[in-house]
């Protein structure tokens, strides 16, 4: 993901598309289940059949799963010998986390009424 001017995003803006899908991705409650799975196996990961294991996910389920989670670079998988290793991207999460807070606070700001605002 490229890093995103966020001081005034537009709606167009393609980088907001990239984390609405990134978002998307991690809204469906089984890859939100393997990102907290393998953050808690941060930062060497976990192989494939112990992810099926821990979550008792389809083999051909987990694996569209995980394709999604790397399509949007949440995940990434690593092959050592027969196992195929998957780990959490924390630069991604990083980035989503401070999209989110960058904006964090700029309009709290003391509103001066205008004179005369309160007559009756």
């Amino acid at each position: 993901m490229k890093k995103l001017d966020t001081a005034h995003p537009t709606l167009d803006d393609p980088a907001l598309d990239s984390i609405a899908a990134t978002f998307a991705a991690l809204g469906q409650p089984s890859r939100l289940k393997i990102v907290r799975l393998l953050l808690s196996a941060y930062p060497k990961g976990l192989p494939v059949g112990e992810i099926q294991k821990e979550l008792g996910i389809a083999g051909a389920t987990l694996s569209h799963h995980l394709d999604k989670l790397r399509q949007v670079n949440v995940v990434m998988a690593e092959k050592d010998r027969q196992w195929i290793w998957y780990s959490v991207r924390s630069e991604t999460l990083k980035y989503l986390i401070d999209f989110l807070f960058e904006e964090c606070c700029t309009r709290n700001q003391v509103v001066e009424m205008e004179e005369g605002c309160l007559d009756c």
